[in-house]
């Protein structure tokens, strides 16, 4: 079950929401976050360098097949003016052992951005390939870009002791008409290692990158790391 959680949190935390999965016998389970970044990226383009951030995510179990996952974050830049805010909900439906689907509203709200923040709504689906790899795609219209966000994600994740998980995903991203932007966004990877003090408390240093391909919004690639200090309720 730990390792369920620091997959799926690890997987997330870059870009809110932070998601903990909790087994379905546990009705409630709540994660708060707070880490430190070299850089924000989000959807390719670069908003921020050095920035302090901060997240509290849950998740209700509703049925055997439907849960309800939520999330509050603040990120800001320590030397700068960018900040943002952001809250959200993700309803999760599971169709079979291996396939998961859902929807999800997000708003975040920015300043100093070149990005303007607003409401976001998406659609998803995870596809569990076997236990170490996992298939993700998902399909946002963000009102606040005026624009439409399409990727997909291909992850593997191993435990590699009792206590140390490493965790590398990378994938492609696609916009239509967001801020003005159309065509192949970017490629984006990332690599982190979690160590689990115990069942509720980890610590995850994490490095990443975002490739323009055509349209992205950033000219140069963007490499980024940091670090997360998780406790798990």
């Amino acid at each position: 079950m730990k390792f369920q959680v620091l997959r799926a949190a690890c997987w997330a935390s870059l870009c809110l929401p932070a998601t903990a999965e909790i087994e379905s016998s546990v009705p409630l389970g709540i994660e708060a976050l707070t880490g430190l970044r070299s850089g924000y990226v989000h959807r390719g383009f670069d908003l921020a360098d050095t920035s302090l951030e901060f997240q509290f995510a849950g998740k209700v179990t509703l049925s055997n097949e439907n849960s309800l996952h939520f999330g509050l974050s603040h990120l800001a830049e320590s030397n700068g003016d960018f900040s943002e805010t952001a809250g959200y909900l993700e309803l999760d439906q599971k169709l079979s052992d291996r396939l998961h689907a859902g929807i999800s509203a997000t708003y975040r709200d920015r300043s100093h951005g070149i990005l303007d923040g607003g409401l976001d709504l998406g659609i998803f689906t995870s596809f569990s390939i076997n236990e170490d790899w996992e298939w993700r795609n998902e399909l946002n219209y963000d009102f606040g870009a005026d624009g439409t966000y399409l990727a997909s994600e291909i992850t593997w994740s191993k435990a590699l002791s009792d206590q140390v998980y490493l965790s590398l995903s990378g994938g492609l991203s696609y916009l239509s008409d967001y801020e003005n932007n159309s065509g192949l966004n970017d490629f984006f990877a990332r690599i982190s290692l979690n160590y689990a003090f115990s069942d509720q408390v980890d610590f995850s240093p994490f490095l990443g990158t975002s490739v323009p391909l055509d349209s992205g919004g950033s000219s140069n690639g963007i490499i980024y790391g940091g670090l997360w200090f998780q406790v798990i309720f």
